[in-house]
């Protein structure tokens, strides 16, 4: 933050006729934005995953292209025209890697496409509707594993669920633990999933619809303490 620059608990606060926000979740008020210019910046190619979590989302839909958008901001939920897109191929890294480089590009770029659109060089291009998605604010019950999924699914979640955030979860006597590590095979054979099928050393077995999800190391969620998967779990457990 620049010396000059001070915090607003809410954009209404604002004096100033343009404003440019970076993760700013609230959706503001019609009346506001009537004599407002408001551009925005959301990690998606818009207009699919308007809304919130964005970026996991989409690494969740297995997408094979992620992007950043720059748009004008409306009443509706990101549906504002598009001043400029970045997109990248989606090689299987994780969200915080791929936050990082919107973060750098939106650091790099942003002031002008700024002065673009306000040296009217910039068109705003409208979107298409009829390609819009949506998605809503993932919460912690989201995180929790879901052993009938794919492999490619599972695999997903371990990429998109990473710190900050909390890691994927199994959840056993009601207590919650982050995976901290973990390996994945394909094997496919009736079993039921979600059960703990083998032990060795540290490592527990757990049965998935598509293969063996293999867990070590775990953190209690609410104490963050770390411990072995293998000190809370036992042979035939299911979870």
């Amino acid at each position: 933050m620049r010396p000059n620059d001070k915090s607003v608990e809410l954009i209404e606060e604002i004096e100033s006729n343009f404003i440019v926000c970076a993760g700013y979740t609230k959706i503001i008020p019609k009346e506001f934005l009537k004599n407002k210019t408001i551009i925005n910046t959301h990690p998606s190619l818009l207009p699919k995953y308007r809304g919130l979590h964005a970026l996991a989302w989409a690494i969740l839909n297995m997408e094979e292209e992620l992007g950043v958008t720059i748009n004008l901001m409306n009443e509706y939920i990101d549906d504002g025209d598009i001043l400029e897109q970045f997109k990248i191929k989606y090689e299987c890294q994780t969200s915080q890697e791929i936050m990082i480089l919107f973060e750098d590009y939106i650091a790099t770029n942003l002031g002008r496409v700024v002065l673009g659109f306000l040296e009217e060089k910039i068109i705003p291009v409208k979107q298409d509707k009829s390609k819009a998605t949506w998605v809503t604010k993932r919460n912690l019950n989201d995180c929790i594993l879901d052993f009938n999924a794919s492999n490619d699914y599972i695999s997903a979640i371990f990429r998109a669920l990473v710190e900050p955030y909390p890691l994927p979860i199994i959840k056993f006597k009601n207590n919650l633990y982050e995976i901290i590590s973990h390996k994945l095979i394909e094997t496919t054979y009736k079993m039921h999933t979600g059960t703990v099928i083998n032990i060795e050393n540290n490592d527990v077995y757990i049965k998935t619809s598509e293969g063996i999800l293999i867990i070590d190391l775990l953190r209690a969620f609410i104490t963050k303490e770390k411990l072995f998967a293998s000190d809370i779990l036992k042979i035939g457990k299911r979870l």
